[in-house]
């Protein structure tokens, strides 16, 4: 039995994508698999063996904390290692060079671009951080036996590496078939609560859309970037007299999320055409689809293929409120076309936008690199 060794410096050890696709996937096909990983703040039932440490609280710890990483991923005897951060390929490059086994780095995102979107990151040196980056993960790479990125653009990054594309997709377990109870006023939006992700223009769209349909109720399922942003959202709720009308629910257990989700009609993806958010696609869209719900979402080029492929939603200008607005209200007044692209979205959540697909990939990258 091939022993697989997964670790993350920063997310949480019951991620979805992390822990209860890949995690479970790679222990399905007969690998032994341990997950190093943050100690988690609430024990979930656990299927993966996980070694825990205190979660770095800074920039300087994440980066001080690798070497301790290093010495818990060499401590497994591990066959093939798989690491999910950035700050981990000092980690990856160690393990090749010393240990001689094959690391995966998979890529979550594109970075150079979230560098740039970071709003916490004091814009003086975002240019240098990201170059900074590219050039440290160009050397990296140069040792490191593979990489696993999404979408075509975050891939082309990697084009002269061996690479495999796998999409961050909903598990087809979480989401059965079977008719769903919908609340046919209920939207939802679903994920973390962010000025970038265009939360405030949400907010002023559905308050105008709440003029034309009083039943609308917008659900928040997500934990907010900070307590100033918490607080400049509920007051924009107030402004609008809206309260009535959104309520907030912090993160549950990922088990959990489809509940809400299938309760919901509409699903809203309004995020602002920031540089990491036109050449990536979020989970969330997936997952909406899963859930039957009609989806309205930003007019990136990837979002607008998805929703020309699958028929399940519409296409809104994201910095526009009156366009969400007038979208929101379209499919809250029309609730037939609602349902028809709700199932629009299932039937293709079946039949292409779902893990099963991703899995086969997964394995077999696997087993390329150990065979390699």
């Amino acid at each position: 039995m091939k022993k697989a060794c997964v670790i993350t410096s920063i997310h949480s050890p019951y991620d979805g994508r992390i822990y209860h696709k890949q995690c479970k996937s790679l222990k399905r096909a007969g690998y032994d698999v341990v997950l190093i990983a943050p100690e988690p703040e609430v024990q979930e039932s656990e299927d993966i063996p996980l070694i825990t440490f205190k979660r770095p609280s800074s920039i300087k710890e994440r980066i001080l904390s690798t070497f301790h990483l290093y010495k818990l991923a060499k401590n497994t005897n591990a066959d093939i290692y798989h690491f999910h951060d950035p700050e981990l390929m000092i980690v990856g490059v160690m393990i090749e060079m010393v240990l001689k086994k094959p690391v995966i780095y998979d890529v979550h995102e594109h970075y150079p671009n979230t560098i740039m979107g970071r709003e916490y990151i004091p814009s003086v040196i975002k240019v240098p951080m990201k170059f900074a980056y590219i050039a440290v993960e160009k050397i990296a790479l140069m040792k490191i036996s593979g990489v696993i990125y999404t979408t075509e653009e975050i891939g082309r990054r990697y084009s002269s590496y061996k690479g495999c594309k796998i999409e961050n997709y909903p598990l087809k377990q979480m989401f059965p078939e079977g008719k769903r109870e919908k609340d046919p006023h209920q939207l939802i939006y679903l994920g973390g609560i962010t000025k970038i992700r265009g939360v405030l223009e949400l907010v002023d769209g559905f308050s105008q859309a709440v003029g034309n349909a009083p039943q609308a109720k917008l659900l928040f399922l997500g934990s907010f970037e900070s307590d100033a942003f918490k607080e400049e959202v509920f007051n924009l709720i107030k402004e609008k007299g809206i309260e009535e009308n959104v309520s907030f629910i912090s993160r549950v257990p990922y088990e959990q999320i489809s509940s809400y989700v299938n309760r919901s009609s509409i699903g809203i993806l309004p995020y602002l055409p920031y540089p990491n958010h036109l050449v990536a696609l979020p989970n969330k869209l997936f997952e909406y689809m899963a859930a039957s719900n009609a989806i309205i979402a930003s007019d990136f080029p990837h979002y607008r293929k998805v929703m020309e492929d699958s028929q399940g939603g519409l296409v809104i200008n994201p910095e526009d409120s009156r366009d969400i607005a007038e979208k929101i209200t379209q499919l809250l007044n029309q609730p037939n076309e609602t349902a028809q692209l709700g199932d629009n979205a299932r039937k293709a959540f079946e039949n292409k936008y779902n893990w099963s697909c991703e899995e086969k990939k997964l394995l077999e990258f696997y087993h390329t690199l150990l065979r390699r």
